[in-house]
């Protein structure tokens, strides 16, 4: 204020017009800064088929964010689901349909391509619990030792199979005679013709005996072939076998 040798006159025509451009691109800049960010918070979308390519009605989703807040979602007859306003950020999204897996997808959206999402759901596993029952032996009767263990034989619209042919595993009698009971596990797979093509067992804790007697019953089931919009597809079943011996 007190400086004497500073120009006090007014701005000249030129730092006017400089003065006013620089302020111009400066709002400019900001405004199309806030536009981008406006424009990165926008409607999450997707669609989930079956795996047939068939898209899927009806499926639960629930979309969570890093705060844990969950939103729900029904997909519509187009299989399509839609969550507004979605902000970047690291999600997790749950999709879950009778009859199929339940799905868990943890992402990220960052680029505009991620604002759009592909589901496939996978048809789910059937379950069959068997139980076996023998009549406990004397009990002044010698039992044998048990047998050292061995590895166990490790083999290589939804319309849910019927089972047409059913055998019933036997109690083996070695287990019988040493007053032996137990639960097998078993992991399976229905072919497409109805077929089981493949059987397991799923624990080591399993005797050879009881696991060979689950095994050459549940080869033997026939069941109708697991159809996805009309065609026959494979399908993975769990069956617990439980040999049991009455007293």
């Amino acid at each position: 204020m007190f400086n004497r040798a500073r120009n006090r006159g007014a701005l000249s025509h030129r730092s006017i017009v400089i003065t006013t451009l620089l302020v111009a691109v400066a709002t400019v800049t900001a405004a199309a800064l806030h536009s981008e960010q406006q424009a990165r918070v926008g409607q999450l979308v997707g669609t989930i088929y079956d795996g047939s390519g068939g898209v899927l009605p009806g499926v639960d989703v629930t979309l969570s964010g890093a705060q844990n807040a969950k939103s729900q979602a029904t997909t519509d007859a187009s299989g399509r689901f839609t969550f507004p306003n979605t902000a970047p950020g690291k999600y997790a999204i749950e999709a879950s349909m009778r009859g199929f897996k339940p799905l868990r997808h943890e992402f990220e959206l960052k680029d505009s391509d991620d604002w759009d999402r592909v589901i496939t759901l996978q048809v789910g596993q059937l379950s069959e619990t068997v139980t076996v029952v023998a009549k406990r032996e004397p009990a002044t009767q010698a039992r044998p030792g048990v047998p050292a263990s061995r590895p166990i034989r490790v083999g290589g619209n939804i319309k849910a199979p019927m089972k047409v042919q059913n055998v019933n595993p036997v109690f083996p009698p070695s287990m019988r005679a040493a007053g032996r009971s137990g639960v097998v596990p078993l992991d399976a797979v229905i072919g497409t013709d109805g077929s089981v093509v493949f059987v397991r067992v799923l624990s080591a804790n399993v005797h050879p005996d009881f696991g060979d007697a689950a095994i050459e019953a549940v080869r033997q089931w026939k069941f109708t072939p697991t159809l996805l919009n009309g065609k026959p597809v494979e399908v993975v079943m769990n069956v617990l076998v439980n040999f049991a011996l009455e007293q």
